[in-house]
């Protein structure tokens, strides 16, 4: 199966959200554009590769080079050694894997590999201007994995946080006259941060984002921004208010007097890969900006 758009349809949060909860595997393919006013637009690729649902890897090309690019770049094998082992790579064995099973490179290093990519995925996010197309049926390049994986929707959470320009994603917020209304059963599992928890206990659909930034004393737009994080995690969803509704959101109202309303989510069995913990990611990515290039 394959789809391909524009990233004015589809933002790169909502097409992680269809990987994630479809689970789906196969290859994003972004071209950034530079000037679409122009004949002469320039552009760029970058190369998400997904196994059902969980990024494995990442590379802005496609000769198979990525990965030992950035081996090369920290200098942690001789040219040589590292030719070797990528001669003698087995076919579907990740790269990472095998260099870590020969003794070669440690977990640590692995993990910071595997940060470097999400963090390219990251600066993705940043695009004002670009097309995608999801592949399916694309061969996954054993040479660009490090062994290691994390949820789709983790890596689009922790982009959409450090998001400084949301107009791209402008007509994709909830109105703030629209209320969220909780589609879970329980707690949510992911890691949320605490404006979104704020936020979430508010989601039973009584309640306007405009009053919900009111009683939070927080500015709207955050607030927005904190439930647009939140329907793309798929744990709420936008509704609309009726208009007597509307007029008793005026008012300042306790979060221990809500009551949150669910629907069954649906649970997925993550496959068998090296999975990071999440806010050890985000350590990794704080260690990635301050001192890898």
């Amino acid at each position: 199966m394959s789809l391909h758009s524009s990233l004015a349809d589809f933002s790169l949060a909502e097409l992680f959200q269809i990987i994630d909860q479809g689970r789906r595997s196969g290859c994003l393919v972004v071209c950034k554009l530079s000037d679409e006013n122009t004949s002469a637009a320039k552009s760029r690729y970058y190369f998400i590769w997904f196994r059902q649902g969980r990024i494995i890897a990442a590379a802005n090309c496609l000769d198979g080079q990525g990965l030992i690019g950035k081996i090369r770049q920290r200098k942690w094998l001789h040219p040589q050694v590292l030719d070797k082992f990528c001669t003698d790579t087995e076919t579907g064995i990740p790269l990472g894997l095998h260099l870590k099973t020969a003794g070669v490179l440690n977990a640590e290093q692995l993990n910071l590999l595997f940060a470097s990519q999400l963090q390219q995925i990251r600066e993705l996010f940043k695009i004002q201007k670009g097309v995608f197309k999801l592949d399916s049926k694309a061969p996954v390049p054993s040479k660009e994995m490090t062994g290691l994986s994390v949820r789709a929707i983790e890596v689009a959470l922790m982009a959409l946080r450090t998001l400084k320009n949301w107009d791209a994603l402008a007509d994709a917020l909830p109105n703030v006259s629209s209320a969220i209304c909780s589609i879970i059963q329980n707690k949510p599992h992911l890691h949320l941060k605490p404006l979104e928890w704020q936020v979430w206990e508010f989601a039973n659909g009584s309640i306007s984002l405009k009053a919900i930034a009111h009683q939070l004393n927080q500015p709207t737009a955050l607030v927005q921004q904190a439930a647009f994080r939140l329907m793309i995690a798929g744990l709420v969803e936008e509704v609309p208010l009726s208009s007597s509704t509307l007029e008793l959101n005026d008012y300042p109202l306790d979060v221990d007097e809500l009551n949150s309303s669910s629907l069954a989510n649906k649970k997925f069995t993550e496959p068998e890969m090296l999975k990071i913990n999440t806010s050890f990611l985000q350590n990794l990515f704080g260690y990635l900006r301050s001192n890898i290039s």
